[in-house]
């Protein structure tokens, strides 16, 4: 059972976590950014039809590197992402039950 402790615990994570879920979510979004310029960069060294491009393009070393280090930060942004939502949603849970009791 959820009680205060739980509450507590669970606020002070959402407190600590504020900036790092910030910074791994900018990071993922960044590299999105810094993925499609990868991939706009290795299309134009490429030579070949546009579909034989694309398929360099893709297959370009830095540019799946980059792909790695994205799936790494989307990664990290999303195990964030739900350790607050859970964290949320015991305080919700918590306030609900004390709710009830303040009114049984």
């Amino acid at each position: 059972m959820i009680d205060e402790k739980h509450a507590e615990k669970a606020l002070h994570y959402l407190a600590e976590t504020d900036e790092a879920y910030a910074e791994a979510k900018t990071k993922a979004k960044g590299l999105e950014y810094r993925l499609k310029t990868a991939k706009a960069a290795a299309f134009l060294e490429a030579d070949g039809t546009v579909a034989e491009r694309e398929a360099l393009a893709l297959n370009d070393l830095g540019y799946r590197e980059m792909l790695d280090e994205f799936e790494s930060a989307m990664l990290d942004m999303e195990i964030y992402q739900a350790k607050r939502k859970r964290a949320e949603l015991t305080i919700e849970f918590w306030r609900s039950l004390n709710a009830n009791r303040r009114q049984g």
